[in-house]
Protein backbone atom coordinates (compact mmCIF):
# COMPACT_ATOMS: atom_id res chain seq x y z
CA UNK A 1 0.00 0.00 0.00
CA UNK A 2 2.76 2.63 1.03
CA UNK A 3 5.07 1.85 -2.35
CA UNK A 4 1.43 2.45 -4.58
CA UNK A 5 0.73 5.82 -2.39
CA UNK A 6 4.92 6.77 -3.08
CA UNK A 7 4.40 5.45 -6.71
CA UNK A 8 1.54 8.11 -7.15
CA UNK A 9 3.78 10.95 -5.23
CA UNK A 10 6.46 10.15 -7.87
CA UNK A 11 4.53 10.44 -11.26
CA UNK A 12 2.65 13.55 -9.54
CA UNK A 13 6.25 15.00 -9.48
CA UNK A 14 6.83 13.97 -13.04
CA UNK A 15 3.37 15.73 -13.95
CA UNK A 16 3.95 18.89 -12.39
CA UNK A 17 7.35 19.03 -13.34
CA UNK A 18 6.22 18.92 -17.00
CA UNK A 19 3.65 21.22 -16.53
CA UNK A 20 5.72 24.02 -15.34
CA UNK A 21 7.08 25.56 -18.19
CA UNK A 22 3.43 25.50 -20.24
CA UNK A 23 2.11 27.46 -17.28
CA UNK A 24 4.89 29.81 -17.00
CA UNK A 25 4.04 31.10 -20.66
CA UNK A 26 0.52 32.58 -19.17
CA UNK A 27 1.69 33.10 -15.70
CA UNK A 28 5.43 34.63 -16.45
CA UNK A 29 3.14 37.61 -17.13
CA UNK A 30 2.49 38.28 -13.23
CA UNK A 31 6.19 39.28 -12.66
CA UNK A 32 4.39 42.70 -13.24
CA UNK A 33 1.28 42.16 -12.33
CA UNK A 34 1.91 40.67 -8.54
CA UNK A 35 3.64 44.01 -8.19
CA UNK A 36 0.73 45.72 -7.45
CA UNK A 37 -0.27 45.41 -3.83
CA UNK A 38 -3.87 45.32 -4.12
CA UNK A 39 -3.60 42.48 -5.90
CA UNK A 40 -5.31 39.17 -4.63
CA UNK A 41 -4.83 35.89 -5.31
CA UNK A 42 -7.02 34.43 -3.45
CA UNK A 43 -10.91 33.80 -3.64
CA UNK A 44 -12.65 35.85 -1.02
CA UNK A 45 -14.35 32.92 0.08
CA UNK A 46 -11.23 32.06 1.81
CA UNK A 47 -9.69 35.36 2.73
CA UNK A 48 -13.05 35.78 4.61
CA UNK A 49 -12.31 32.73 6.42
CA UNK A 50 -8.48 33.50 7.14
CA UNK A 51 -9.48 37.29 8.48
CA UNK A 52 -12.63 35.32 10.88
CA UNK A 53 -9.34 32.90 12.27
CA UNK A 54 -7.06 36.04 11.90
CA UNK A 55 -4.24 36.10 9.49
CA UNK A 56 -2.55 39.37 10.42
CA UNK A 57 0.60 38.34 12.56
CA UNK A 58 -0.12 35.03 11.89
CA UNK A 59 3.06 32.41 10.84
CA UNK A 60 1.41 30.46 7.77
CA UNK A 61 2.47 27.10 6.52
CA UNK A 62 0.91 26.62 2.49
CA UNK A 63 0.76 22.87 1.62
CA UNK A 64 0.76 22.29 -2.18
CA UNK A 65 1.79 26.03 -3.14
CA UNK A 66 2.29 25.80 -6.58
CA UNK A 67 3.76 28.97 -7.89
CA UNK A 68 3.27 31.03 -4.40
CA UNK A 69 0.69 33.18 -5.56
CA UNK A 70 -1.46 32.40 -2.87
CA UNK A 71 0.80 32.73 0.07
CA UNK A 72 2.24 35.91 -1.23
CA UNK A 73 -1.73 37.63 -1.03
CA UNK A 74 -1.40 35.75 2.89
CA UNK A 75 1.88 37.75 3.28
CA UNK A 76 0.08 41.07 2.12
CA UNK A 77 -3.02 40.57 3.97
CA UNK A 78 -0.72 40.28 7.28
CA UNK A 79 0.60 36.52 7.63
CA UNK A 80 4.60 36.73 8.47
CA UNK A 81 7.50 34.62 8.77
CA UNK A 82 5.31 32.34 6.22
CA UNK A 83 6.78 29.38 4.40
CA UNK A 84 5.02 27.61 0.58
CA UNK A 85 5.83 23.73 0.15
CA UNK A 86 5.49 22.13 -2.79
CA UNK A 87 6.77 18.70 -4.62
CA UNK A 88 7.66 20.26 -7.93
CA UNK A 89 10.91 21.49 -8.46
CA UNK A 90 10.05 24.32 -11.69
CA UNK A 91 6.33 25.66 -9.69
CA UNK A 92 9.00 26.47 -6.56
CA UNK A 93 11.10 28.50 -9.12
CA UNK A 94 8.25 30.46 -10.14
CA UNK A 95 7.23 30.77 -6.64
CA UNK A 96 10.26 32.52 -5.67
CA UNK A 97 10.77 34.52 -8.50
CA UNK A 98 6.94 36.16 -8.14
CA UNK A 99 7.44 36.46 -4.51
CA UNK A 100 10.80 38.24 -5.03
CA UNK A 101 8.89 40.47 -7.66
CA UNK A 102 6.06 41.18 -5.33
CA UNK A 103 8.82 42.56 -2.92
CA UNK A 104 7.55 39.97 -0.13
CA UNK A 105 9.18 38.05 2.31
CA UNK A 106 8.44 34.56 1.86
CA UNK A 107 10.19 31.36 2.28
CA UNK A 108 9.67 28.39 -0.12
CA UNK A 109 10.37 24.79 0.08
CA UNK A 110 10.54 21.78 -2.65
CA UNK A 111 9.44 18.75 -0.79
CA UNK A 112 7.16 16.11 -0.96
CA UNK A 113 4.30 17.32 1.85
CA UNK A 114 4.47 13.58 3.36
CA UNK A 115 8.17 13.55 3.93
CA UNK A 116 8.34 17.52 5.44
CA UNK A 117 10.84 17.45 7.75
CA UNK A 118 11.12 17.26 11.41
CA UNK A 119 11.94 21.10 12.03
CA UNK A 120 9.05 21.95 10.81
CA UNK A 121 7.48 20.45 13.61
CA UNK A 122 5.29 22.83 16.03
CA UNK A 123 6.16 26.05 13.86
CA UNK A 124 3.18 27.68 12.73
CA UNK A 125 -0.08 29.18 13.94
CA UNK A 126 -2.04 27.87 10.63
CA UNK A 127 -1.60 25.58 7.80
CA UNK A 128 -3.78 26.52 4.80
CA UNK A 129 -4.94 23.96 2.26
CA UNK A 130 -6.39 25.73 -1.09
CA UNK A 131 -8.03 24.62 -3.90
CA UNK A 132 -6.61 21.84 -5.93
CA UNK A 133 -4.47 20.30 -3.39
CA UNK A 134 -6.61 17.26 -2.12
CA UNK A 135 -7.29 15.27 -5.63
CA UNK A 136 -3.73 14.71 -5.58
CA UNK A 137 -3.30 13.55 -2.18
CA UNK A 138 -3.58 9.67 -2.00
CA UNK A 139 -3.38 9.55 1.45
CA UNK A 140 -5.10 12.04 3.63
CA UNK A 141 -4.97 10.27 6.74
CA UNK A 142 -1.00 10.96 6.50
CA UNK A 143 -1.09 14.17 4.91
CA UNK A 144 -3.54 15.51 8.09
CA UNK A 145 -1.20 14.44 10.49
CA UNK A 146 1.75 15.96 8.90
CA UNK A 147 -0.40 19.26 9.14
CA UNK A 148 -1.35 18.98 12.72
CA UNK A 149 2.39 17.80 13.21
CA UNK A 150 3.44 21.21 11.81
CA UNK A 151 1.42 23.27 14.02
CA UNK A 152 1.66 24.84 17.28
CA UNK A 153 -0.96 23.93 20.46
CA UNK A 154 -4.12 25.00 19.67
CA UNK A 155 -3.06 26.13 15.89
CA UNK A 156 -5.24 25.43 13.02
CA UNK A 157 -5.99 23.54 9.93
CA UNK A 158 -8.09 25.53 7.38
CA UNK A 159 -9.10 24.32 3.75
CA UNK A 160 -11.17 25.66 0.67
CA UNK A 161 -11.38 23.31 -1.73
CA UNK A 162 -13.20 22.34 -5.09
CA UNK A 163 -16.36 20.16 -4.11
CA UNK A 164 -15.96 15.73 -4.49
CA UNK A 165 -19.58 16.66 -6.09
CA UNK A 166 -17.86 18.60 -9.08
CA UNK A 167 -16.02 15.45 -10.02
CA UNK A 168 -19.37 13.91 -11.17
CA UNK A 169 -19.78 16.43 -13.83
CA UNK A 170 -17.62 17.11 -16.94
CA UNK A 171 -15.12 19.84 -17.16
CA UNK A 172 -16.70 22.95 -19.28
CA UNK A 173 -13.76 22.49 -21.56
CA UNK A 174 -14.95 19.31 -22.32
CA UNK A 175 -18.29 19.12 -22.29
CA UNK A 176 -18.65 22.12 -24.65
CA UNK A 177 -22.38 22.74 -25.80
CA UNK A 178 -23.40 19.08 -24.31
CA UNK A 179 -26.12 19.35 -21.88
CA UNK A 180 -25.00 18.79 -18.69
CA UNK A 181 -25.08 14.88 -17.34
CA UNK A 182 -23.23 13.14 -14.30
CA UNK A 183 -20.18 11.13 -15.96
CA UNK A 184 -18.56 9.58 -12.40
CA UNK A 185 -19.99 8.38 -9.71
CA UNK A 186 -19.33 10.39 -6.34
CA UNK A 187 -18.55 6.94 -4.48
CA UNK A 188 -15.86 5.68 -7.03
CA UNK A 189 -12.88 3.97 -5.23
CA UNK A 190 -10.42 3.71 -8.42
CA UNK A 191 -7.97 7.06 -8.73
CA UNK A 192 -8.50 8.15 -12.51
CA UNK A 193 -5.67 8.07 -14.43
CA UNK A 194 -4.95 11.31 -17.07
CA UNK A 195 -2.69 12.32 -19.73
CA UNK A 196 -4.11 15.05 -21.15
CA UNK A 197 -1.94 17.68 -19.30
CA UNK A 198 -2.12 20.21 -15.85
CA UNK A 199 -3.01 23.12 -18.24
CA UNK A 200 -5.55 24.89 -16.40
CA UNK A 201 -3.75 28.00 -16.96
CA UNK A 202 -4.13 28.26 -20.68
CA UNK A 203 -6.68 25.17 -21.05
CA UNK A 204 -5.43 23.20 -23.50
CA UNK A 205 -4.61 19.86 -23.60
CA UNK A 206 -1.69 18.02 -24.33
CA UNK A 207 0.26 14.06 -24.74
CA UNK A 208 1.20 14.51 -20.90
CA UNK A 209 3.10 12.08 -17.95
CA UNK A 210 0.67 10.04 -16.45
CA UNK A 211 -1.04 11.61 -12.86
CA UNK A 212 -3.75 10.20 -10.89
CA UNK A 213 -6.64 12.08 -9.04
CA UNK A 214 -8.34 10.96 -6.03
CA UNK A 215 -12.23 11.28 -5.41
CA UNK A 216 -11.93 11.45 -1.72
CA UNK A 217 -15.56 12.05 -0.23
CA UNK A 218 -16.38 14.88 2.04
CA UNK A 219 -16.95 12.44 4.65
CA UNK A 220 -13.56 11.11 3.80
CA UNK A 221 -11.62 14.73 4.04
CA UNK A 222 -13.99 15.07 7.81
CA UNK A 223 -12.67 11.72 8.84
CA UNK A 224 -8.75 11.99 8.27
CA UNK A 225 -9.33 15.39 9.96
CA UNK A 226 -10.87 13.91 12.94
CA UNK A 227 -8.59 10.94 12.67
CA UNK A 228 -5.72 13.32 12.49
CA UNK A 229 -6.39 15.29 15.52
CA UNK A 230 -8.22 18.17 15.04
CA UNK A 231 -11.48 19.56 16.15
CA UNK A 232 -14.09 20.77 13.44
CA UNK A 233 -14.32 24.65 13.84
CA UNK A 234 -16.03 25.32 11.07
CA UNK A 235 -17.81 23.65 8.13
CA UNK A 236 -19.41 25.16 4.97
CA UNK A 237 -20.34 24.85 1.26
CA UNK A 238 -20.81 27.05 -1.32
CA UNK A 239 -21.66 27.81 -4.78
CA UNK A 240 -18.61 28.95 -6.11
CA UNK A 241 -15.92 27.21 -8.07
CA UNK A 242 -12.43 28.04 -7.75
CA UNK A 243 -11.25 25.94 -10.02
CA UNK A 244 -12.96 27.55 -13.18
CA UNK A 245 -13.13 24.52 -14.78
CA UNK A 246 -17.06 23.96 -14.39
CA UNK A 247 -17.93 27.80 -14.07
CA UNK A 248 -20.98 27.20 -16.01
CA UNK A 249 -22.40 25.40 -12.73
CA UNK A 250 -22.75 27.90 -11.05
CA UNK A 251 -25.66 29.56 -13.05
CA UNK A 252 -26.95 25.69 -13.40
CA UNK A 253 -30.93 25.87 -12.43
CA UNK A 254 -30.11 22.83 -10.05
CA UNK A 255 -26.46 23.85 -8.65
CA UNK A 256 -24.74 21.64 -6.79
CA UNK A 257 -22.30 22.50 -4.74
CA UNK A 258 -19.60 23.45 -5.73
CA UNK A 259 -16.80 24.44 -3.14
CA UNK A 260 -16.46 24.08 1.04
CA UNK A 261 -14.16 25.52 3.82
CA UNK A 262 -13.42 23.40 6.50
CA UNK A 263 -11.36 24.60 9.58
CA UNK A 264 -10.11 22.25 12.20
CA UNK A 265 -8.22 23.57 15.68
CA UNK A 266 -5.44 21.33 16.66
CA UNK A 267 -6.90 18.99 19.29
CA UNK A 268 -4.87 17.39 22.41
CA UNK A 269 -6.60 14.09 22.67
CA UNK A 270 -6.94 12.59 18.56
CA UNK A 271 -10.31 11.95 17.53
CA UNK A 272 -12.36 14.08 19.54
CA UNK A 273 -15.35 16.11 17.57
CA UNK A 274 -16.44 19.35 18.23
CA UNK A 275 -18.61 20.80 16.13
CA UNK A 276 -19.47 24.72 16.11
CA UNK A 277 -20.62 25.26 12.63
Amino acid sequence: MQQQADDYVRLAHEAWNEAAPIHWRVTRALLDEIKDPSRRDIHQIQIDELQRIGLEGRRVAHLNCNNGRELITMARLGAQNSVGFDISEGFIAQAKDLAKAAGVDCRFVCTDIYKVGPEFDAQFDLVVVTAGALAFMPDLPSYFSIARRMLKPDGRLTIYETHPVTRMFLKDRDRRDRPVELVQSYFAKEPLRHETGLDYQGGTTYQAKPIYYFQHKLADVISACISAGFTLEKFDEYDRDPSQSRTSLETFPATPPLSYILTGRHAEVSGTLRSSV
